[in-house]
């Protein structure tokens, strides 16, 4: 019993939480219609966070870690072959 239990919870661990135990069979009974609606929910979660969305913040953002991306970049070219060496070893 023990070993079952190992196994499904291997199982639940790898691959998630399983429904039921014909997953084929989901599209004779509509498991994607279940599926759809979910996505749909998800569709209009998203559209109604954009409202609260400030655009003007998330650009500052965007140009704040562009700006920073450019700063380090001769960091990552002189650490390049330093940290290739280690790989080569």
């Amino acid at each position: 019993m023990k070993e079952k239990n190992r196994s499904d919870s291997f199982s639940q661990f790898m691959f998630g939480q399983q429904e039921g135990t014909h997953k084929s069979e989901d599209w004779i009974v509509g498991g994607n219609a279940k599926k759809e609606e979910v996505k749909g929910n998800k569709i209009e979660q998203f559209v109604n966070n954009l409202d609260t969305l400030d655009m003007d913040e998330l650009m500052d953002n965007v140009t704040n870690l562009m700006a920073s991306a450019e700063q380090l970049k001769p960091l990552f070219k002189q650490a390049g072959p330093f940290i290739q060496s280690f790989f080569k070893k």
